[in-house]
């Protein structure tokens, strides 16, 4: 879809900080994080919400969102996680293209600055 902004950074015309990819999905992190490590999972192929999609795609989304959760988890340490998906404006989904949301929860407030977004990269990138 052409105006939409998750649709461009699937196909690479919008800067993202990507932290995983493969031919069917990209999950970057949040522009206007709620927390530290704050991630959006979207399928490359534009649907709306969650009723668009087909099941064995939708099975994918989500098997590469708790993936991309266990990683989460292990390096950066979260006492809790948020693991969301909003449908319709009234819900709270603000950009029509399907997503989910990986939202860290820590004790401590945590730093949310878009210049930190390297340090986190660095930190879910570890091995």
């Amino acid at each position: 879809m052409v105006n939409c902004i998750f649709c461009q950074i699937s196909e690479g015309k919008i800067p993202a900080h990507v932290v995983y990819q493969d031919e069917q999905v990209v999950a970057f992190l949040d522009n206007q994080p709620k927390s530290c490590g704050h991630i959006l999972i979207i399928p490359r192929k534009h649907f709306t919400n969650i009723f668009d999609i087909p099941d064995d795609l939708l099975a994918v989304v989500i098997k590469t969102t708790k993936k991309i959760a266990r990683n989460i988890k292990k390096s950066l340490k979260p006492e809790g996680l948020n693991i969301c998906q909003n449908n319709g404006a009234l819900a709270g989904q603000t950009i029509d293209h399907l997503h989910f949301h990986l939202i860290p929860r820590y004790q401590k407030k945590s730093p949310t600055k878009k210049e930190n977004f390297t340090a986190i990269l660095n930190q879910l990138n570890k091995k």
